[in-house]
């Protein structure tokens, strides 16, 4: 049935989506941000070479996010448009056109739900890795930096939250 119309998302899963697409523009802006205040984000940062790309995306959807690290050792955002499209993100190989991006390293959440979990600090990377909510794709030990750098960097994105909680517990 041709004309037939997907449903509907609910207002919470367009929340979702709204906030899960906010955080994947900021990613690159609050890792330079917060690079210089940071002594692990700073030391993964450092870890990885300039010209390193990674990219998350979330399943079921659109949204995805693909940062470069500079030679300043900042991140940038690169367009989709600039993938190569003759190598899989993350596999390690060249890509015939010199000038297309290639991908180092995926985290691929599996749905929106999961992302937005992960990125409201309402469950922890590893947690989200043990229940496999996402997958990654990459050298393991460039991963582990990745994931490092955003534990630290949601810890710091969060830590209002986690002092709120403390002081309601307190309160009561």
């Amino acid at each position: 049935m041709p004309d037939q119309k997907p449903p509907r998302r609910t207002v919470g899963a367009r929340f979702q989506a709204l906030y899960v697409r906010i955080l994947l523009r900021l990613l690159p802006h609050l890792i330079n941000l917060f690079r210089p205040v940071s002594p692990k984000i700073q030391a993964e940062v450092d870890y990885l070479e300039s010209g390193y790309t990674f990219m998350l995306t979330v399943g079921g959807t659109r949204l995805a996010c693909i940062c470069r690290r500079t030679s300043k050792g900042t991140f940038k955002r690169i367009a989709p448009a600039s993938l190569a499209r003759d190598v899989e993100p993350g596999s390690g190989q060249p890509s015939a056109d010199a000038q297309a991006a290639t991908v180092d390293y995926v985290i691929a959440f599996r749905s929106l739900a999961y992302a937005f979990s992960c990125f409201t600090g309402g469950e922890t990377l590893k947690d989200a890795l043990a229940e496999r909510a996402f997958s990654t794709r990459g050298p393991n030990n460039t991963g582990v930096s990745l994931t490092y750098m955003f534990t630290a960097l949601l810890k710091m994105f969060f830590g209002w939250r986690a002092a709120y909680r403390t002081k309601k517990a307190v309160a009561s």
